[in-house]
């Protein structure tokens, strides 16, 4: 198949990213001689491997956030990557961060680490649909990291943190909902 009729085809499926079932519906051949085809687009430059049986179509923006998302479920984004996208701290995190109730774990897309930290299944509220994928509220990610401290998970002090985006009062709400100690945060 061409290139151009490629690209034809899979624009008609319209997803954040593909699989091998994915392609075998545009190729309409046997495994291997779609696993060839797969190996010269790579080749070509036309899509990316993010990781074993996950690609994406170069060109496309790839959402790495969204991909992740919808690799482990549940999950939502949270952690580190929702208290930076939202200036409470500054650092960026080394990877993307969600939250799970499966069992926590590492993966690689391309060359970025998503990290899932599991949560009590109790804890599975405070998040939105965004951009395709789940994220969690600013107050949420809050909580979730003080989950993950009580427990040994997660070493982090606030001093640093900027505040201005917090909603002291949900954030309050959110911690006595969870069941945590640390209630100074919201003083």
């Amino acid at each position: 198949m061409k290139i151009t009729n490629f690209l034809t085809e899979i624009g008609k499926i319209q997803k954040p990213f593909y699989r091998m079932v994915d392609f075998e519906k545009i190729f309409e051949q046997d495994r291997m001689t779609v696993n060839k085809s797969i190996e010269r687009l790579i080749k070509a430059g036309v899509i990316n491997r993010l990781m074993k049986n996950v690609y994406v179509v170069r060109g496309q923006e790839e959402n790495l956030e969204q991909v992740a998302n919808l690799i482990y479920k549940p999950s939502y984004l949270s952690f580190e990557s929702v208290l930076y996208k939202h200036g409470v701290v500054n650092q960026p995190p080394f990877g993307i961060t969600f939250a799970t109730t499966r069992r926590s774990k590492k993966i690689e897309l391309g060359k970025v680490e998503c990290w899932y930290s599991q949560i009590k299944v109790d804890l599975w509220w405070g998040f939105y649909e965004k951009n395709g994928f789940l994220e969690a509220e600013v107050e949420k990610a809050i909580v979730d990291m003080l989950y993950l401290r009580e427990r040994g998970k997660r070493r982090f002090e606030t001093d640093e943190w900027y505040w201005s985006g917090v909603d002291r009062k949900k954030l309050k709400t959110f911690i006595s909902r969870a069941g945590l100690k640390d209630r100074k945060l919201t003083e």
